[in-house]
């Protein structure tokens, strides 16, 4: 075996995507002595998305400072990098010019579910007022469009706090503009003036989930709970979002329809928020992540591929990287390997009866608590991967 694809998402909590393909290399390396491995870190607009892409085409990592979700101070890397040293394919995707410069930003910086403990986590409580922030610094940098990725945020606030930082002001009964202003904040809100929003360039927003805002499948139904909200004050949740989309019709009269787009409830409704003011698309994550690192023909030139992350479960059959690695890898008829923290048999069991020359295996261990598991995932990723039979997958 000569030719390796490794594309891992990170293991949340453990090993991020990069440490993973990297100790897949050395692994290999050791195994298959002159064989080629080519890495790819895969990101679902979550954590690394910026770090990820932006080091993947030697672009600049600058540094600032704004506010987290809570609003506390958090130092933050924004990515700049040349449109022209980008794949020609997400160039066309993003419908870019010739030159200029691309931002690359992730929200889970500012914005994170994973930087809150469990006793943190409260949708009332959280804003997106630190994505604006970051927001207006890539566009003072003079970028000529911005590439948003919006995965694993802690936030439902329908894009409100990112609004303010970029110039909207929500303004109490009292005539006091909310410095913060988060959902707990929307009942005191009397007046919304937008006539100072700042000019943003061409917005793209990586997403991979198409909930509308409102209703049984919106954001707070859908995602409220994880993010800490109780179920029993989904209800009241949601009638407070339609009361300030009511607020917000005297500056947007689109509030309402925009609501029901396919994708403005993703990442809490920051999308939707966004969409009132600026020039938004919402794409693919991994459409994005696949051209940015030309998968397709990657995986044709391998002779076996290995992806995997945290968790494999029915979820991860909804457009999820790893998945469609696997998928790609069957069309194309090159045997391919999941590993996983743990896996869902389901999915297993759908995986086996619809794609071809592949193989799953859980690297962690069922006997295990879930923190000893984490730290202990590189020990057990490493065992796992060095013992595999790599004879295993077949084609009918």
């Amino acid at each position: 075996m000569k030719n390796f694809l490794v594309a891992f998402d990170k293991c949340k909590g453990s090993l991020s995507a990069t440490e993973l393909c990297n100790l897949s290399e050395k692994i290999l390396s050791k195994r298959f002595k002159g064989s080629k491995i080519t890495k790819i870190p895969l990101t679902d607009g979550g954590e690394g998305f910026s770090q990820i892409l932006t080091e993947s085409v030697t672009g600049n990592l600058l540094e600032y400072d704004v506010k987290d979700s809570l609003g506390g101070e958090r130092n933050i890397t924004l990515g700049v990098c040349e449109i022209q040293d980008l794949n020609l394919q997400v160039a066309r995707l993003l419908k870019l010019p010739e030159k200029g410069k691309l931002a690359i930003v992730e929200m889970a910086q500012a914005a994170g579910l994973a930087d809150l403990t469990e006793c943190q986590r409260n949708p009332w409580q959280t804003s997106t007022f630190g994505v604006g922030q970051m927001l207006r610094q890539a566009a003072l940098l003079e970028v000529d469009a911005i590439l948003l990725g919006i995965g694993g945020s802690s936030t439902n606030d329908a894009g409100l706090g990112a609004m303010a930082a970029l110039g909207a002001r929500f303004i109490n009964d009292q005539g006091h503009t909310l410095a913060f202003p988060k959902p707990s904040d929307w009942k005191t809100v009397h007046t919304v003036d937008c006539s100072k929003l700042m000019d943003l360039p061409s917005l793209y927003i990586a997403c991979d989930v198409d909930n509308t805002l409102l209703g049984k499948n919106g954001a707070t139904s859908q995602y409220g709970p994880q993010k800490g909200l109780p179920v029993s004050q989904i209800s009241q949740f949601e009638d407070e979002m339609i009361k300030i989309l009511g607020k917000l019709k005297s500056c947007f009269p689109q509030a309402m329809e925009k609501s029901r787009n396919k994708g403005s409830g993703a990442a809490g409704g920051l999308g939707f928020g966004l969409s009132l003011s600026y020039d938004v698309s919402l794409l693919s994550g991994f459409e994005l992540v696949s051209k940015w690192f030309d998968i397709k023909q990657n995986i044709q030139n391998a002779d076996f591929v290995i992806t995997g992350e945290g968790r494999f479960d029915m979820t991860s059959l909804n457009g999820k990287g790893p998945f469609e690695i696997l998928r790609l890898a069957s069309e194309n008829r090159v045997p391919s390997l999941v590993m996983a923290g743990s896996v869902e048999r389901e999915s297993i069991k759908h995986v086996l009866q619809n794609l071809c020359g592949c193989d799953i295996i859980p690297f962690g261990r069922e006997d295990w608590s879930l923190d000893k598991n984490l730290s202990l995932a590189e020990e057990c990723f490493s065992k796992s991967l060095s013992k595999y039979n790599f004879q295993s997958p077949k084609f009918a």
